[in-house]
């Protein structure tokens, strides 16, 4: 509350009561310095609004960051943050907020999109953002077009570079470790869909950090080792694969995966659970589970490319 103040108060000189009636309604998230003592001031603060409140949907508002954390990355962590809160606590809803206008860039790359027209509060120019539901459907879309994009690529490869060899993957055998990868979350998520929701523990901000992590460890260049390690996967290098006929049979078993999610995890409660168990990252909820999904392939179109850039 007292960085709040600074900043809304103080810094912009706007005389107002920062303090409302809806601050004992919401989910309040802050960063501060590990270890800090009680009593010290956080470095970033934003609250959780739940629907029915500001607006039909819930709402993110009230965003401090303190000034020796500007430009730190620090705001768009706690906003990350925020939007995977909100999922998980009011799974269905899409989020609306009310923003700065000097701020549109910034949520625009957090998904969000300006709604109507531009109002003052306070004196201070806003407008409203929308950012939608990810649920199952927004999730195959972007998973599906993640695939075309890998086949995009798998399709300038070389027959060599394409088949690999004996101490080397190539192209297919990349798409056939995804396909078993994906296989493998898609029965992993069946058979615990046999549970309940009620039975598995809850997302917390800590199921949240870890799915933060894994997303951008796939989406940085790092190399990773195979966790489940299985030597050369077919097809045997030499041997002759339609490349549009094993792409075609990964989008249809991507659309079954997804179909069979909608059926078995129906009720919203599942979107507040942790679901799956990542071998390195651990305990997901759905959201990044998905989100894994839609990372790994993007993560081995780069591998692809040094498939393509080291063929002879």
């Amino acid at each position: 509350m007292r960085l709040r103040s600074e900043v809304f108060v103080v810094e912009q000189n706007c005389v107002y009561l920062d303090l409302d009636d809806k601050d004992a309604l919401s989910i309040h998230l802050f960063a501060c310095e590990e270890e800090a003592a009680p009593g010290t001031a956080a470095r970033a603060v934003v609250r959780l609004v739940p629907p029915a409140v500001s607006y039909d949907e819930p709402s993110i508002g009230r965003v401090a960051i303190d000034l020796a954390s500007r430009g730190s990355g620090l705001g768009e962590e706690l906003m990350t943050r925020a939007i995977r809160a909100c999922y998980r606590t009011w799974p269905g809803c899409g989020i609306r907020i009310s923003a700065q206008q000097y701020l549109i860039g910034f949520y625009e790359r957090l998904g969000f999109s300006t709604v109507g027209e531009g109002y003052l509060e306070d004196d201070i120019p806003h407008i409203q953002m929308f950012r939608p539901w990810d649920g199952l459907a927004a999730w195959q879309s972007r998973h599906e077009a993640a695939v075309h994009a890998f086949a995009d690529h798998l399709r300038t490869l070389t027959a060599e570079a394409l088949q690999g060899t004996e101490s080397q993957w190539g192209g297919l055998q990349v798409l056939e470790h995804l396909m078993r990868s994906e296989h493998g979350t898609w029965s992993y998520l069946a058979k615990k869909g046999q549970a309940g929701p009620d039975d598995l523990p809850v997302c917390d901000v800590h199921s949240d950090a870890r799915g933060i992590e894994l997303m951008r460890a796939l989406e940085s260049d790092a190399r990773w080792k195979d966790p489940a390690p299985g030597g050369l996967l077919s097809p045997a290098p030499g041997g002759h694969v339609d490349v549009e006929k094993a792409v075609a049979n990964w989008l249809k078993a991507i659309d079954e995966g997804y179909n069979q999610l909608g059926a078995v995890y129906a009720s919203q409660s599942w979107w507040k659970v942790q679901v799956f168990k990542h071998p390195i990252a651990g305990r997901l909820g759905l959201t990044d589970t998905l989100a894994f999904g839609v990372a790994h392939v993007r993560h081995h179109l780069h591998q692809l490319k040094r498939i393509a850039e080291s063929a002879p």
